[in-house]
């Protein structure tokens, strides 16, 4: 069993962004809304890239908490050469601490000659504390872990080119993630700006292309990957006639919806239609403006997509995000493709 370990800012997206991400394997809910289970296989070491994921317990279990008792029988323990132990919790407190979890955890290891290295551990034995359904989860850490992961750093008002509407990293990463799931193929941003999408796409090694018809924007782009560290292709040209690689497989934008005027409205069609022109098997995340009212953390959300299906395109799925008070925004997930994948 494997069990997917969520971070919480936005579990509908996380649960979206690790769908897509380990297709290989039929991904469970389980009652705890940040916990994902399956018996399935999949490349988890995938989850190094994901933006929603704290990581994926690996030779462990998910059961509910009755005991600390409980839990020490049912961990499998083998002998681990430079390990440590995390314990952390979801949504709340479970009625024991996370430092005597590890102690008693780490007892165990100990006493069938483990060794340990709490600096930097070779191999990391993590547990989950879930108030929100009362589970309990371990395994085998693969991925990051719980924790800041860095994003503050990579926001947009670092960069030596800024706008103030920019879209922030981990959701541009999961956007990323979501559209191109595992492929190698190329993730592109036909309205790039600032070029956050294409900083993060590029992070992930995957082969990148930007476009943008104002010559500052793809100057300022340049710069920003620059100081990023990666490398992406940035054009000048205008993406409703922009002929796309042919090894295209996700489109990302986060189109100049300021005013949604419906010269915007056209833009975004006439690109989208010149895509699916080309592209038989695409997959697509536009992330547009919406109202505070359609912010839902957990569920998809009903909204109007016919835009998409009279460009070409097949919407999975529309999650309402927050930004503040009045300010909301919608990711529509959709794809060329006809196959649609669930949890």
């Amino acid at each position: 069993m494997a069990v997917i370990a969520l971070r919480g800012w936005h579990p509908a997206v996380a649960r979206a962004e690790a769908i897509a991400m380990f297709p290989e394997a039929r991904l469970v809910r389980t009652p705890a809304r940040r916990l994902l289970t399956t018996d399935d296989e999949s490349v988890w070491t995938r989850a190094q890239y994901l933006s929603g994921t704290e990581c994926v317990l690996l030779g462990g279990g998910i059961m509910e908490w009755t005991s600390i008792e409980d839990l020490l029988s049912a961990i499998d323990v083998e002998m681990h050469e430079s390990m440590a132990v995390e314990c952390w919790r979801h949504e709340g407190k479970l009625p024991i601490g996370t430092k005597e979890v590890e102690k008693k955890v780490g007892g165990l290891f100990h006493d069938v000659s483990s060794t340990f290295n709490l600096d930097s551990p070779v191999n990391r034995f993590g547990i989950v504390l879930d108030a929100s359904a009362g589970l309990v989860a371990w395994g085998w850490i693969e991925g990051q872990g719980p924790g800041k992961q860095g994003w503050s750093a990579m926001r947009a008002n670092n960069r030596p080119f800024f706008k103030p509407v920019s879209l922030e990293p981990r959701l541009a990463r999961a956007a990323v993630n979501i559209a191109a799931g595992p492929s190698n193929g190329y993730v592109v941003d036909p309205m790039c700006g600032t070029g956050g999408i294409l900083i993060e796409s590029a992070l992930c090694n995957r082969p990148t292309l930007g476009i943008d018809s104002d010559p500052e924007m793809v100057e300022g782009t340049k710069s920003n990957l620059e100081w990023a560290g990666v490398k992406a292709e940035v054009v000048r040209g205008d993406a409703t006639r922009h002929t796309y690689p042919d090894d295209l497989c996700a489109v990302v934008v986060d189109p100049p919806y300021g005013r949604n005027s419906q010269g915007e409205v056209e833009l975004l069609a006439n690109t989208l239609r010149n895509i699916s022109s080309q592209h038989s098997d695409c997959g697509l995340v536009v992330i547009l403006p919406t109202l505070p009212s359609d912010v839902n953390l957990d569920e998809e959300i009903d909204s109007e997509t016919s835009l998409f299906e009279e460009c070409g395109f097949t919407v999975q799925k529309v999650l309402g995000i927050p930004i503040h008070k009045s300010l909301a925004r919608k990711m529509v997930i959709a794809s060329t493709s006809l196959q649609v994948r669930e949890v």
